[in-house]
């Protein structure tokens, strides 16, 4: 206990140099949360969508509002439909009868169809459709994972400076030394909570309880203090490791559809990206705001086991390096 309340005490003293890196990674986190709050509320177009008609005369007149629509002559290449320029092409013929090419679901292809043919119609409401507190996880996963990097600065420069050794040499707790580093990190995560208690108070839909968000958010930050621990204890420079897992965070939780949700309907890729726990962490936060979290609690039960695998990896060669070597 006493170790833990050292390190602990250290580590706040430490942040001092930086805490202008500190201020300005939570004010991106803060920003992000507050963009999504606003995107949210915001009227959502449903479509980008790519008209090509035989006759430009032949193109309807009314058009949905839900839908942004461009009347072309003729098809745009394929690859701007992966490229996610447009979200479906659709054909026009003299008939009026619509042909509809697009990535995503089925269910999204039958959407544009009933807007289409309905224009004054609201859209029908998907079963994927990301409500507001699925939307500001989405968007605020990627910032709290890279701050896990930022915020275990004190255990990277103990380890790149040789302090390690020292430090398991005293009569200290290994175990006691890591759990401070670990509360430290989850600290600095709490102005994200506090932004949310308060739009919470002042009446604005943020979708989860606060209860939901604290767990989540917890979740969220022990995944990213797994990875970075990891990588610190693998990587010898502290700058290659922050590089390399700010890279792999932006990389793999854009896959994950943590700002826009998406399919390409390809089941090799499909089965890649659900192996990562972002996507799972994802898939959770949509079925907890439909009222299904306890049904599919399998998902965050595996975020929570990823993590605590590569802590336990981490935990196993720090003490592989030092520990045994007393």
């Amino acid at each position: 206990m006493k170790t833990f309340i050292t390190v602990l005490k250290n580590n706040y003293l430490r942040t001092k140099p930086r805490i202008i890196l500190v201020a300005v990674m939570t004010v991106v986190a803060l920003s992000s949360t507050m963009l999504a709050v606003y995107l949210s509320g915001l009227h959502q177009v449903k479509g980008r969508v790519a008209l090509v008609a035989e006759d430009s005369s032949y193109a309807p007149t009314e058009k949905s509002e839900h839908l942004k629509i461009t009347v072309l002559d003729k098809k745009p290449p394929y690859s701007a439909l992966v490229e996610q320029k447009y979200d479906a092409y659709v054909s026009l013929d003299r008939e009026g009868n619509y042909q509809i090419e697009t990535l995503r679901r089925a269910e999204y292809k039958d959407m544009l169809l009933y807007l289409l043919q309905n224009p004054k119609a609201e859209p029908p409401k998907m079963g994927t459709e990301r409500g507001v507190g699925v939307n500001i996880i989405g968007f605020m996963m990627m910032f709290l994972i890279m701050m896990s990097f930022s915020n275990l600065f004190v255990f990277a420069d103990d380890k790149e400076l040789g302090q390690l050794g020292r430090i398991f040499m005293a009569p200290s707790s290994f175990g006691g030394y890591l759990a401070a580093h670990v509360i430290y990190c989850m600290s600095l995560l709490l102005p994200e909570y506090i932004l949310l208690v308060i739009l919470k108070l002042s009446g604005r839909n943020i979708g989860f309880s606060l209860l939901q968000y604290a767990g989540l958010i917890a979740v969220t930050g022990l995944l990213g203090i797994s990875i970075a621990l990891l990588l610190y204890v693998l990587i010898q420079k502290a700058d290659n490791a922050t590089m390399l897992g700010n890279s792999i965070a932006v990389l793999a939780t854009v896959l994950s559809g943590s700002f826009y949700s998406f399919s390409k309907n390809n089941e090799l890729l499909d089965n890649m990206i659900k192996v990562l726990p972002q996507k799972e962490l994802m898939d959770f936060a949509g079925y907890l705001q439909n009222g299904k979290g306890i049904e599919h609690s399998a998902s965050i039960i595996y975020v929570i086991a990823f993590a605590a695998v590569l802590f336990i990896l981490s935990c196993k060669k720090l003490r592989k390096m030092y520990v045994r070597k007393i």
